[in-house]
């Protein structure tokens, strides 16, 4: 069981079982169990769910203490969010077989990975708008050498037997050019 307090320093306690993930994902949307990592990336990304997953696993609490599952949401901001995440997370890691936490913590940091490169990809792209076209194309070459590289080092880093055959040749490396054409002198004619 792990123990977290809300924003009034009330402490709450957070018990996963299988009957209390079913509770969750049939009242919130949020699938706790799937190994996949979906219902725990909405818990890492949406402070709002949050409040509402905790509200359907404190219900008993909730109740014991005359509160709605609004009141007690409310209670679930700020520094309190953090630590009711840190709690369900705690308990995630006490509830499921190591091998499925494993597998489930692997699945999440892969998504928040994805996100994280898919944000700065967008940042580089709109950047690129008001530049020149030969800087541009220069540019998104370098953009596409660096995603090709970053896919071959994700893909050979998998166990596949398969995957270094996927990941083709490597990449020639950019060079940079600062000085116009070497000029050299004609070898002599026989």
């Amino acid at each position: 069981m792990s123990v977290f307090r809300d924003s009034s320093g009330q402490e709450w306690r957070v018990l996963l079982d299988a009957f209390a993930l079913a509770d969750v994902q049939k009242e919130t949307g949020v699938d706790l169990a799937d190994i996949a990592a979906g219902g725990w990336a909405k818990i890492e990304a949406d402070s709002g769910a949050v409040g509402r997953v905790l509200a359907v696993l404190c219900r008993d609490e909730i109740h014991a203490r005359n509160l709605d599952p609004r009141s007690f949401a409310r209670l679930i901001r700020g520094a309190a969010i953090d630590q009711a995440r840190a709690a369900l997370v705690a308990e995630g890691a006490d509830f499921f077989p190591p091998s499925e936490w494993s597998a489930l913590r692997s699945n999440w940091t892969k998504r928040r990975t994805a996100k994280t490169q898919a944000e700065t990809i967008q940042t580089a792209l709109a950047a690129l708008d008001g530049m020149t076209p030969e800087f541009r194309e220069g540019a998104m070459r370098a953009l596409t050498e660096a995603l090709a590289t970053a896919a071959r080092d994700g893909i050979n880093s998998s166990s596949s037997p398969a995957a270094a055959s996927v990941a083709g040749p490597e990449p020639t490396p950019l060079s940079v050019v600062t000085s116009g054409p070497v000029k050299s002198e004609s070898p002599p004619a026989d």
